[in-house]
């Protein structure tokens, strides 16, 4: 009864038919496989069939594909003729499993001694009008070859067409005026290798090609200040004119000469607009629109920036405070500080001023200047030059004592440390730290330094002073002075 059952009731099987390739030589040996799925076991041959021929037969075996769950064959066979293969694989079924047949897969065979060829462009006309029709033509040689053929404007791929009878055509056109050089290219096919054609060359009447470039002999102007716009064509044979645009306002027209054309103007109102200039073309030269230029008008009230730099003369580790003063006070930016040539700080411009605190390390004279940005009211400016003199401490020795108004104490206690530096008519400024660290420098006055400072951070605070010196009295370090703060919630 088992083998009546098995004869009935059979597993419906699938076939799939692989190749090592998509294109072969003529004569090369392929090696075919057939993946058998979804069976039992399948056992059986498997029949390969080129079209409707079969070109051999293979006996199933076990699992051993990569895509099979129950099995196939493999065949190796080779080409005797070149084109498209249509290949199929038809497996005979057994007594437990259905016959299946596969999709078609499809194998290019190249022959193993492909012919030269020979291909000849030309053309409806080598004189065409711009955008008018024109025919391309190539004779491909020998007649038999098929495939297709690809026509190039230089490098531009302009379009493809297929071959047949030994010929293939495209129609195009041009969208400018000027002089092209046309090629095709050939692609081959099974039996004939691929080649290039004849260079051809297109006279192409109408409009030429052409750009404007837009230069500005400035990029900030005062309100009645004369701008000169320059607008740049290539090529330089151009003729016509170039109307120049604020926006979208026409603001002048100007005639092309030698391919310039320029434009001397004013502008009435403040605030950044853009420029631009257009070729308005004509039957010889197509139109072009420049690059966009910005360009701010300020207004026509001057100003004026004064630094002031406090102290003007320090010693080497101390910081100034350079102030810049912009009028009128209704002027908004920012100053950029320089040291000579170097950027040591940007600051914006409040009510008029602009400051910026910078610590001085290089030792000698330094010339510091402010240069302000301008706004659309008012232009950009530069300050006098200011020098300030950074010199190393001076030999005369000093003594810094340190006093703290409470030693013992709560942690969110204000503490004052005072510090007085011997001789009192030592000039700088006083560091202060605590366990090391840097808390606030102070300026000293009649040889005296006070700061005030709420510690809420530290059980047990370890503070000195340091006097940093100046031109006549060198630098010293007061001993440190503890100061213990307890938690006032114990």
């Amino acid at each position: 009864m088992g083998g009546n059952i098995g004869s009935q009731y059979k597993f419906s099987t699938s076939v799939t038919v692989i190749a090592p390739a998509t294109s072969v030589t003529e004569g090369q040996t392929v090696t075919l496989e057939a993946d058998i799925a979804n069976g039992a076991n399948a056992t059986g041959t498997v029949t390969f069939y080129n079209g409707s021929n079969a070109i051999g037969t293979a006996q199933v075996s076990g699992s051993f594909f990569y895509f099979s769950l129950d099995g196939g064959a493999q065949l190796s066979t080779t080409f005797s003729s070149s084109g498209v293969q249509s290949i199929t694989a038809k497996y005979s079924g057994d007594e437990f499993n259905s016959s299946s047949t596969s999709q078609a897969i499809s194998i290019g065979v190249y022959s193993n001694q492909l012919a030269t060829t020979s291909i000849t462009l030309q053309a409806s006309t080598t004189t065409p009008q711009y955008l008018t029709n024109v025919t391309l033509t190539v004779a491909v040689s020998p007649s038999l070859a098929t495939g297709t053929v690809t026509f190039y404007n230089g490098t531009t791929n302009i379009g493809s067409a297929s071959v047949n009878g030994g010929t293939s055509s495209l129609t195009t056109s041009f969208a400018a005026g000027g002089t092209d050089t046309l090629h095709a290219v050939y692609s081959g096919d099974y039996n004939y290798l691929s080649s290039t054609s004849n260079s051809l060359t297109m006279n192409v009447s109408g409009p030429l090609v052409t750009t404007t470039t837009l230069q500005v002999s400035t990029s900030s102007v005062a309100i009645g200040g004369s701008v000169t716009l320059t607008a740049n064509l290539t090529p330089a044979t151009v003729t016509g004119t170039v109307t120049f645009y604020n926006g979208s306002t026409a603001i002048g027209t100007a005639n092309v000469n030698a391919g310039v054309a320029t434009l001397n103007t004013t502008f009435a109102s403040s605030g950044k607009i853009a420029l631009k200039a257009i070729f308005a073309g004509n039957s010889s030269w197509e139109t072009s629109t420049s690059n966009q230029v910005s360009l701010i008008v300020t207004g026509n009230t001057p100003d004026t920036v004064v630094l002031q730099v406090d102290p003007s003369s320090l010693v080497i580790g101390n910081s100034a405070t350079l102030t810049a003063n912009v009028s009128p006070t209704k002027a908004t930016g920012t100053v950029v500080f320089y040291d000579g040539t170097q950027v040591i700080g940007t600051s914006s411009v409040v009510a008029g001023m602009a400051t910026y605190v910078d610590l001085f390390m290089v030792a000698g004279s330094q010339s510091l200047t402010a240069v302000y940005s301008g706004d659309s009211t008012y232009p950009s400016n530069t300050s006098s030059p200011v020098a300030v003199n950074v010199g190393n401490p001076g030999p005369t020795p000093t003594i810094t004592t340190l006093t703290l108004s409470e030693y013992l104490g709560y942690l969110g206690d204000t503490v004052t440390l005072t510090a007085k530096v011997t001789p009192p008519t030592a000039t700088g400024q006083v560091d202060f730290y605590d366990n090391g660290f840097f808390l606030q420098s102070v300026v000293l006055s009649s040889g005296t330094a006070a700061w005030s400072q709420a510690f809420t951070q530290s059980y047990s605070n370890s503070i000195t002073a340091v006097y940093d010196g100046d031109v006549t009295y060198s630098q010293s370090t007061s001993n440190s002075q503890n100061l213990e703060l307890s938690d006032n919630s114990d």
